[in-house]
């Protein structure tokens, strides 16, 4: 289970089943936690940025953004991965084999679109 800080400033607590930490810094300047994991039969990518850097940034100490990709649109991502459908846990591995890394927001994010694959995007 992981925990998400919303827009309205509660929390809630999501069922993430496989989940995956993909990247983490933790330094004086700033924090950053970027997790892939299914919350449902739904993909998801959350990250969170938090500290002076980013306040430096964007004028405010945090940010976060996410990328869910729908259950009726995770076929194609199995397929393209070369992954059983419905093998959850051996997709998150694949995925993160590529998205390991600070710009997994982005990476993921240009990886759908090019391959056509259906996503929601969120960011605040």
């Amino acid at each position: 289970m992981i925990l998400l800080n919303c827009i309205s400033s509660h929390n809630y607590e999501l069922p993430v089943e496989f989940n995956k930490q993909l990247f983490k810094l933790d330094s004086k300047a700033i924090r950053v936690t970027i997790n892939l994991g299914f919350d449902g039969e739904d993909l998801k990518l959350d990250g969170y940025d938090i500290g002076k850097t980013v306040g430096d940034m964007w004028g405010d100490s945090d940010y976060e953004y996410s990328i869910t990709v729908e259950s009726e649109n995770l076929n194609k991502l199995y397929e393209l991965n070369k992954v059983e459908i419905g093998n959850k846990k051996k997709l998150i591995s694949t995925l993160s084999k590529f998205l390991s890394l600070n710009e997994a927001y982005t990476v993921f994010h240009d990886y759908l679109k090019d391959n056509n694959i259906i996503f929601k995007a969120f960011a605040y």
